[in-house]
Order: C-alpha cells, then sequence, then structure tokens
C-alpha cells in the first residue's frame, strides 16, 4: 500500500509506506479502514527512525506521532487538533517510550489503562532501558510488551513489520510482536 508521510513535528501525520508522493484524494476514506499505531516519542532523531523503518518495511498501517506523554493524552483524548476521528483515529496499537521529560511513560500507561476508552489498547512499551525493576513495574501497570530499541535499523524494520502481522491479526497478544518483548520475569 503506497502512502505518504508528514512531519511528526506537527503532531499531524502519517500514513507509512514506501512513496513519498503527495497524497491523492482518497486517502482519507483509505486512512478511515486502516489499522493504527500511535508512537509516542520524544526524540526526534527516534521517530525519523520509526517513520523510516515504516517506509522500509512497507508495513501497511496508519502510523501516528506525538511528542510528548502530554500530546498523547491529548491524542487518545480526542482534544484540541486531535478531535477530527477520520484524521486521527483511536490507535489499535499505542508504542510508547518508557523515559519522556514530560509526563513519562508509566504515567502514559496508567493513564490509558485508567481511562475506559483506552484500557483496551495494547500497549508497547518502547525503549533504551535494561533495568530489571522498569521491565517488572511495566507489566505490573499493564503493558502488553517490553520493547528495548535496537541499534540497528534491520532489527527495527522487523519490529515494524511485527507491528504490521500484529495488527493485521486483530490479536492482543500477537505472537509476532511477542518475539521482541523483554519477558516478565518472576513476579
Amino acid at each position: 500500500m503506497a502512502a505518504w508521510a508528514r512531519s511528526p513535528r506537527l503532531g499531524k501525520a502519517v500514513v507509512s509506506g514506501w512513496n513519498s508522493q503527495p497524497p491523492e484524494a482518497g486517502l482519507k476514506s483509505r486512512v478511515a479502514t486502516m489499522k493504527t499505531l500511535l508512537y509516542v516519542e520524544d526524540s526526534p532523531d527516534d521517530r525519523f527512525l520509526v517513520e523510516r523503518a515504516c517506509g522500509m518495511g512497507q508495513v501497511s498501517f496508519l502510523l501516528k506521532t506525538v511528542e510528548s506523554g502530554f500530546e498523547a493524552i491529548r491524542y487518545l483524548s480526542g482534544e484540541e487538533e486531535f478531535g477530527d476521528r477520520a484524521e486521527n483515529p483511536i490507535p489499535d496499537l499505542i508504542l510508547l517510550d518508557l523515559q519522556m521529560r514530560e509526563a513519562d511513560g508509566f504515567e502514559v500507561l496508567r493513564w490509558i489503562r485508567g481511562d475506559p476508552t483506552t484500557r483496551a489498547i495494547p500497549v508497547a512499551l518502547y525503549t533504551g532501558s535494561f533495568i530489571a525493576e522498569d521491565i517488572a513495574k511495566a507489566y505490573s501497570e499493564g503493558a502488553n510488551y517490553f520493547i528495548t530499541k535496537p541499534s540497528q535499523l534491520a532489527a527495527l524494520i522487523e519490529i515494524v513489520r511485527a507491528v504490521d502481522q500484529c495488527l493485521a491479526s486483530d490479536s492482543t497478544r500477537c505472537e509476532a510482536l511477542a518475539r521482541f518483548s523483554t519477558p516478565a520475569g518472576p513476579r
């Protein structure tokens, strides 16, 4: 599926894919039927890498990006610029950075799990952390997956392809994505 991406800095975004041509007139109707990944990340470099991996991986989902935990909550609430659900649909999966300057991943995860309209959305914490306490806390607070950011683009492409498989299967516990997830360990 060909698609087009706008800058994540605008909080608008993006049908991810491999075609960088401007969107055609029917894009909005296509967007309404696509599965959606919301990527919450404060690092512009990391947002760029995920967008690039989605393009190189030729994924078929709609990638929406926001720059902070607070912006994620506004997006999920449909507030302000995110009020148009045709343009900003409720995501089918959330990829959530853990270490953000304002409203870290744990705060956003607690909000997601506490809100009746979002609590069932699968959440993958996506972080550079290898700390056992972070992993245990993530699962105890309701994360479905805990994925460590890879150092190689090829590995990131495999992760976004796994996301694509999960979204295509309508599964809340997807083995394709679980293979990248750090296990919860003993509790």
